[in-house]
């Protein structure tokens, strides 16, 4: 996404390099998040990723491969992600009974209820896709953003909303997961920090940076509702790790005095 772009010409010649190490940086950071999550939940016999999260990062990725991508490194990445993922998906559908006690109903019927939540996120995420990059009539074109070779659609923008969006969904649900579960299995700084860093890197730096060079058609990273969601996943991870570390020490008291 933006890989295309043609910028005017007081945006530095270094804009594709900086935006692709930065994008770069969050790819990888998120790649190792994915091992690590399947690692951890291996061993903790649970699931990390929550169940709603899960099926939007998922139905994302099918959607954004297939229908936004366009060079062929953005199309390798999701499908990196989605294999990885089904490593996330199978821990939930293998453990997650375990974590529906209070639910019974939910935690017999989990893979479905997935199955069903990635086929309305794909549905939904199609619907906003088509919708933004319509060539005829495309949402807030710009000059300088390119979509199979025609100017105006921005898919850099379609990426930065829908994937904002999905973490703030995420870190507000893996913090309500962590308080409703009260313990920390499926969990690690390990994957707390490379998350943070993947998000950091390839979502508030990169379009931070992106509005500083180029600001008339990053304008919207400055908006309010921007600044908002940019601050809201980023409070609610640091209120993550504060909780997690405290669960880590009742554990750690628990296990001694036993």
């Amino acid at each position: 996404m933006g890989s295309n772009d043609r910028p005017p010409s007081h945006v530095p010649s270094s804009y594709h390099a900086i935006s692709m190490l930065l994008l770069g940086i969050g790819g990888l950071s998120w790649t190792i998040t994915y091992l690590l999550i399947v690692r951890q939940s291996l061993r903790d016999r649970t699931y990390s990723m929550p169940m709603f999260s899960l099926a939007f990062n998922f139905a994302w990725e099918i959607v954004f491969a297939i229908y936004i991508a366009e060079v062929g490194e953005e199309k390798a990445v999701f499908g990196v992600w989605l294999v990885i993922d089904l490593g996330l998906v199978y821990t939930m559908i293998k453990y997650g009974e375990n974590e529906w006690r209070h639910a019974p109903a939910i935690g017999r019927n989990i893979g479905k209820i997935f199955a069903l939540l990635v086929l309305w996120w794909c549905w939904a995420l199609w619907a906003i896709c088509v919708w933004w990059v319509d060539e005829s009539n495309p949402v807030k074109p710009k000059q300088g953003k390119l979509y199979r070779g025609v100017e105006g659609p921005d898919t850099t923008e379609l990426g930065y909303w829908t994937a904002l969006v999905a973490q703030v969904v995420l870190s507000a649900m893996y913090l309500s997961q962590i308080i409703i579960r009260g313990h920390s299995g499926g969990s690690s700084y390990a994957i707390w920090f490379a998350r943070f860093i993947g998000s950091a890197a390839g979502l508030n730096l990169l379009y931070v940076y992106c509005y500083l060079v180029w600001p008339e058609a990053h304008d919207y990273v400055a908006s309010q509702p921007s600044i908002c969601l940019l601050a809201t996943w980023v409070l609610a991870d640091i209120a993550y790790v504060v909780l997690l570390r405290k669960l880590k020490k009742n554990e750690v008291g628990k296990k001694k005095s036993s």
